[in-house]
């Protein structure tokens, strides 16, 4: 009784703010993987430069639905339609135990490392299955939620009903669909993750560092590359498209407007300019995504007739 009544008091207060499409930054991707490979990334949709420090912003979790959730002041500037990656910081390479380092992936696309030492009162980023994670800016408005705050899942949460029962945040990787443009400013009465996050498996870090979202221009912010392409025509209407690059290109995916792939294609090495034949396609915004052969990326729009 006391967890419920904890979290009651908790979303009462957090409930003033309303989340608003494309108004503030939301959880863009939750990686929970093996060990201590566990990141957050977070994604600025608006047209303006975020300081999360001096908006007084703080995440971490609500250990085992404790109701009441730890929180860790975060820092950072954050462009428009940019992301930051938020890893626990496990470094040491001669780690063992409880001190096994990340990945090294992970670390290499880490831009901020947190709580590196585990307190058990005090372990905003040591989240596991059962721990909703919750982004608060100010006092105690909440901007998002992964889970539900005061509810202890067992494992971890999955889709209500699945016969599989197949857990999606323990050991995997979830990624925000690009039709959401703001977060769960409410606690949910049933966490349904399938709503609003692709799965992909266990210690997978290659979508972070860039998120596709309808919100503002769609672009992804990527700090680590100065890489884009052109392409023409646009709009297209007759199926033929034609991609140039300064960069070698590695490959390219056509995504409709909820982000679902429509077609692909992988490029030999070398290709700074490829001629693509479009499959049959509605009439619509679409979304061009370059993967060049340093792993960096770029997204742009596409209108079809």
């Amino acid at each position: 009784m006391k967890k419920t009544l904890l979290a009651c008091a908790f979303i009462t207060t957090s409930a003033l703010g309303f989340a608003q499409s494309c108004a503030d930054i939301f959880i863009s991707e939750y990686v929970e993987g093996t060990n201590n490979n566990k990141a957050i990334e977070l994604y600025n949709p608006t047209n303006q430069t975020i300081d999360l420090g001096a908006g007084n912003y703080k995440m971490g979790r609500d250990r085992d639905g404790a109701g009441n959730p730890m929180l860790l002041a975060i820092t950072g500037v954050m462009p428009p339609h940019s992301v930051r990656v938020f890893a626990l910081d496990k470094r040491d390479p001669n780690g063992t135990g409880n001190e096994i380092p990340l990945d090294s992936a992970l670390i290499n696309l880490a831009d901020t490392f947190l709580n590196p030492v585990y307190v058990q009162s005090n372990s905003p980023m040591y989240f596991n299955g059962d721990d909703a994670f919750v982004l608060i800016k100010g006092t105690a408005t909440i901007l998002d939620i992964v889970g539900k705050i005061g509810e202890d899942p067992g494992e971890a949460w999955y889709v209500p009903s699945d016969p599989t029962t197949r857990y999606w945040t323990k050991d995997q990787t979830l990624i925000r669909k690009s039709s959401i443009q703001q977060g769960v400013s409410t606690n949910p009465s049933v966490f349904d993750p399938s709503l609003e996050w692709d799965s992909l498996a266990v210690n997978t870090f290659t979508e972070l560092g860039q998120h596709i979202c309808l919100c503002g221009d769609a672009s992804v912010y990527s700090p680590k590359s100065a890489n884009e392409f052109s392409y023409f025509p646009n709009p297209i209407d007759n199926g033929l498209l034609v991609i140039k690059s300064s960069a070698e290109m590695a490959s390219f995916n056509l995504l409709s407007s909820t982000g679902q792939v429509v077609a692909s294609e992988k490029f030999n090495n070398r290709s700074f300019n490829v001629n693509i034949q479009l499959p049959e396609a509605a009439a619509g915004m679409y979304y061009i995504e370059v993967v060049f052969q340093d792993g960096t990326r770029s997204v742009k729009k596409l209108l079809a007739k």
